[in-house]
């Protein structure tokens, strides 16, 4: 998703119109996930029951600066009535206009397109999914190096 955002230009465009997310959320929300990462990898490696929770805490901040990216990055609704931009345009007193006949003769038999399947806003919605998947897995782990230390008697 970082690629995509700085490959079509959100950098750019942030940067010259001040529109849209700023630059240190999106990359630090990329930051702090890819430290957590590290830090996990390594106390798998180690089994450290400290580095397990600040693993933990570093996959927190990423989800809450991931919020903080959907939040800024989420347009506000804007209503289109399909309607309006298909149909020619009409006279007020129901007479026949030359704008009606002209739209008429480019094209007289508009085809209704099936409407296509948006699966973009899927990828955002799955990288949640995956994100709270990730912080609940990594707390039942970090949970879970604790128990070993404490003895039932």
């Amino acid at each position: 998703m970082l690629r995509t955002w700085v490959t079509r230009g959100g950098l750019r465009v942030q940067r010259a119109t001040g529109v849209g997310v700023p630059p240190a959320v999106v990359f630090g929300h990329a930051a702090v996930a890819l430290t957590g990462l590290v830090i996990w990898t390594v106390y798998t490696r180690t089994g450290w029951q400290l580095l397990a929770w600040l693993g933990l805490a570093f996959i927190a901040a990423a989800i809450a600066l991931g919020i903080c990216t959907v939040t800024l990055w989420t347009p506000y609704p804007i209503a289109v009535p399909a309607a309006a931009a298909t149909a020619p345009p009409a006279a007020q007193d129901g007479t026949v206009t030359d704008e009606m006949i002209a739209s008429l003769l480019a094209d007289p038999f508009p085809v209704r397109r099936r409407p296509r399947l948006r699966l973009a806003p899927l990828v955002p919605v799955g990288h949640g999914f995956a994100a709270l998947a990730t912080f609940m897995l990594a707390m039942l782990a970090a949970v879970g190096t604790g128990l070993g230390t404490f003895r039932v008697q």
